[in-house]
């Protein structure tokens, strides 16, 4: 198994984790049993699909395959904490070894999603005792995996979907009637993937209009890289240019101007933690999950927000479902709060029925 070493001192210092035969984590069944778990961030290859050219649309059946060995988070596997965001350290140099996985994780990760297909998402939710997933498109200009999804939420009720249409489209009227017509929860952006600010003209006059159907909205938020990894030239400047199009402090001006969408905040701002919390305190109808937060962070949000807008998420695949479940058992102890975001906040927030 590969890194066979590393892994087995995460299992000694966390022994809630268990390590999978295809070299993943999950939880230890027991720690579940009594929970309805629904993940609210999930991606599949089909749901990304057209956000790559035709040359690298293929997707990989391989049961045996670690996930976690494909992604780019942790960034390497000495650098695995579970106390950090997206469960990884920064590289203490760019040009040490740690530093250079680090370039070619960030490099070569996004293809983990060509190894997530929906009979692998099932199975990793059945090792981890999750009931439901979310499943996001993000969906490029003038594209769309609508068909894909509608297919998929149709054949399995235990997975769902949200519609994506991309700012830049043209007939989003029309769009949006037909979307409304599919099985869908919801609505989501994904800022910099497209490479479209939260806070354009564009961006804001979708928002408006999808708004207007009632669904929750859900949107990436925050910088998607550490301000180390910024700081340094391993990202390409057009990188740099992307993550900074979903700043949280952009989010209040597109905030006010649809104030009552519900509103996810996906991530809890990812690297951008800390304007999270102030923004969610002037703005009640927003919501965030916690997928790749560490414990610590979720145990602010509850502080400072309370329990009831913080959805269960995972960012699955790049992130195995069993690190965020044993960072919500680590930040909680109230089982009222454990059940609230675990299932209960996503039934209310995205009007999901019970399992």
């Amino acid at each position: 198994m590969k890194h066979f070493k590393e892994k087995k001192r995460i299992i000694e210092q966390n022994p809630e984790l268990e390590l999978c035969d295809n070299g993943d984590f999950r939880i230890r069944r027991e720690l579940v049993e009594g929970y309805e778990i629904i993940d609210t961030h999930c991606h599949l290859y089909r749901s990304l699909s057209q956000l790559f050219p035709a040359f690298l649309q293929k997707e990989i059946h391989d049961p045996n395959i670690s996930l976690m060995d494909k992604s780019c988070f942790p960034f390497a596997m000495d650098l695995f904490d579970l106390d950090k965001v997206y469960f990884t350290s920064c590289p203490t140099s760019l040009g040490s070894i740690d530093g250079i996985r680090t370039r070619i994780k960030l490099l070569s990760g996004a293809f983990v999603i060509n190894y997530a297909t929906e009979e692998r998402l099932l199975r990793d939710m059945d090792e981890n005792g999750i009931h439901k997933a979310l499943v996001l498109q993000i969906n490029p200009p003038g594209k769309s995996c609508r068909n894909d999804m509608e297919d998929m939420v149709q054949h399995n009720k235990r997975l769902l979907t949200f519609g994506s249409i991309h700012p830049m489209d043209e007939n989003i009227p029309e769009q949006i009637d037909s979307y409304m017509k599919l099985d869908i929860k919801g609505w989501k952006l994904n800022p910099h993937i497209w490479g479209v600010p939260i806070d354009c003209k564009e961006t804001v006059a979708l928002l408006k209009e999808l708004a207007k159907t009632g669904l929750p909205i859900i949107s990436c938020s925050g910088i998607g890289l550490p301000e180390e990894t910024l700081r340094s030239h391993v990202p390409s400047k057009q990188t740099k240019k992307e993550v900074m199009t979903q700043k949280i402090d952009r989010f209040r001006a597109v905030l006010d101007q649809i104030p009552e969408a519900r509103f996810v905040m996906a991530h809890s701002g990812c690297f951008d933690f800390e304007g999270i919390i102030p923004i969610m305190k002037e703005f009640p109808n927003t919501y965030t999950d916690i997928s790749i937060q560490p414990a610590a962070n979720i145990r602010r949000l509850i502080a400072e927000i309370g329990s009831d807008r913080i959805m269960f998420g995972t960012d699955y695949p790049f992130v195995s479902q069993a690190f965020s479940i044993l960072s919500v058992l680590r930040a909680t102890s109230d089982e009222e709060q454990r059940r609230k975001i675990f299932s209960g906040n996503a039934k209310t927030i995205l009007s999901i029925s019970s399992t």
